[in-house]
């Protein structure tokens, strides 16, 4: 008999029932281990393995095919582009954020959301950007559109549509930018697309409609931009900085690190693992490895059967995921690692306080 069974059963003689129940112990124990460590998701995982590893570690998401994972695997990693031109121009970390103070307010309820407040939505409908790995410049235009809209009180169809194409093509590659950011080419982690639209500002995209390709002339010195006062950095993994941003201006601008599960995402509280912040590059939390650029326009505290979440709005059209929305919890996919958020047309805008807002 093992010493470890005749220490567990002091005075008693070890039996046949004794010896099975050690087994069984023995055998449970890599089993525990495993649920420590959850089974990391891969780059190209099949939809049959993607749901294996969602049922052995206990998430509560669902997947389906759709026309991210029926890409062929070079396409779909040419659209997560954040992070695709490297570190930045070292020489320019004037691009970082401005300081603009963000106070963790005391009054965050347990849900919020810019697309439903008292039944109104200061959020514009979802966009596609198609194989073109523009992202940051649709998470930068979403963030634009709502912010702009919060502190103007537009809502529903008053809501603007802001330029992509100009944001990739016009700002990056015939623009001053086209070191940080370069149309289809993707974006580093400077997020110099924000700092682009408190300098030069956006138009519409009726002014410049989207093709994801430089086809078209970028106007000059274009009339009715609207130019934004300044942007900045909520902490890391600091939920309660990024709620708070996310009520006092809009929507937030943020990077996740995307694999296949994330891409065939069909609906509930995405998990992955990736919960913590990596300073792969030494430069800090807000250069955490990421690959795809997202905005979040609102949160979930959850309850015992759901995670607390936060409301993710990607780029990829209605048909993926909820209506192009993804509930992700609070430390998946490093989603809480670099979030920014822009501020119009003063930093901080004087908004109400909760109570009034919600009325």
């Amino acid at each position: 008999m093992p010493p470890f069974a005749a220490d567990c059963f002091p005075g008693h003689r070890p039996g046949l029932a004794d010896l099975l129940v050690f087994l069984l112990l023995v055998l449970a124990l890599p089993a525990g281990l495993a649920l420590a460590e959850p089974v990391p998701f891969g780059d190209d995982d099949s939809l049959e393995t993607i749901r294996e590893k969602i049922a052995q570690n206990g998430y509560h998401f669902t997947v389906r095919e759709n026309w991210v994972t029926r890409l062929p695997q070079a396409e779909r990693q040419a659209m997560r582009s954040r992070g695709s031109r490297g570190m930045g121009a070292r020489a320019s970390r004037a691009m970082a954020a401005a300081d603009n103070a963000l106070a963790v307010r005391g009054d965050l309820p347990a849900a919020f959301d810019w697309r439903n407040v008292n039944g109104k939505s200061s959020v514009g409908p979802v966009k596609d950007q198609g194989t073109c790995g523009a992202c940051y410049a649709f998470a930068a235009a979403a963030v634009a559109e709502g912010v702009y809209s919060v502190a103007t009180r537009r809502t529903g169809a008053d809501v603007p549509d802001f330029s992509e194409q100009y944001i990739a093509f016009c700002l990056g590659t015939h623009g001053s930018y086209q070191a940080h950011f370069d149309g289809c080419e993707g974006a580093d982690y400077d997020y110099a697309e924000l700092t682009a639209l408190t300098v030069e500002g956006i138009i519409t995209e009726a002014a410049l409609p989207y093709a994801g390709r430089d086809n078209q002339t970028c106007p000059q010195s274009p009339a009715g931009a609207v130019v934004f006062s300044g942007w900045g950095r909520a902490g890391c993994l600091d939920t309660a900085a990024i709620k708070s941003a996310i009520l006092t201006h809009g929507p937030v601008d943020a990077a996740v690190y995307v694999t296949s599960a994330f891409d065939a995402y069909d609906g509930g509280v995405f998990e992955d693992g990736l919960t913590t912040c990596p300073d792969t590059y030494g430069q800090g939390c807000a250069y955490t490895p990421t690959n795809h650029a997202i905005a979040l326009v609102g949160w979930d505290d959850g309850d015992a059967d759901t995670p607390g979440h936060f409301i993710l709005r990607n780029s990829w059209g209605t048909g993926w995921g909820e209506d192009g929305y993804m509930r992700i919890a609070y430390d998946a996919a490093r989603v809480a690692c670099s979030v920014s958020y822009l501020t119009y047309p003063a930093a901080p805008a004087a908004l109400p306080a909760l109570p009034l807002l919600l009325q």
